[in-house]
């Protein structure tokens, strides 16, 4: 009787259960962590404009000096128009930090109108002049939040 010794068998790699147990445990922190995405992400919206609606927001009007500008006419004719409008902006202590920048506020202003014809400024005119500035002064006040822009008079000669 011959016994024979197995010399190609390969012996178990000690640590098989400590990868099973690694992967199981990376699998279980990857599934928590999507969980918590999905729950803070796509919470129910009633609740996020709860939280919204509990902090107060101090909205604080800032007047723009009254502009007086020539329009293109065309036909060698002089227009004028004369606008004062005031914006709002969302804590009061950034009016000292606007004062400065005014000048640039009203170039942007005189700029936009210098290029504008009079029946430009008549129904929605004054409507894409005021989301045309907007954005402008935005970029101005670029780390200031400007929330809106209110035309006070605008009137056309």
């Amino acid at each position: 009787m011959t016994t024979e010794t197995p010399e190609l068998e390969i012996p178990a790699k000690a640590g098989g259960k400590r990868r099973i147990i690694l992967i199981a445990a990376a699998l279980c922190a990857m599934l928590a962590g999507g969980g918590v995405f999905a729950w803070r992400h796509f919470q129910h919206p009633a609740s996020r404009l709860v939280k919204a609606a509990s902090q107060p927001i101090s909205l604080t009007l800032i007047t723009i000096p009254t502009l007086v500008s020539n329009l293109d006419t065309g036909d060698g004719r002089a227009r004028y128009v004369r606008i004062s409008a005031r914006l709002q902006v969302e804590d009061s202590k950034d009016t000292a930090k606007i004062g400065p920048l005014m000048p640039q506020i009203q170039d942007a202003f005189q700029t936009c109108l210098h290029g504008m014809r009079p029946d430009e400024l008549t129904g929605a005119g004054i409507y894409r002049l005021r989301e045309t500035m907007l954005a402008q002064i935005s970029n101005i006040l670029a780390p200031l939040s400007v929330h809106d822009l209110f035309f006070v008079e605008v009137l056309v000669q």
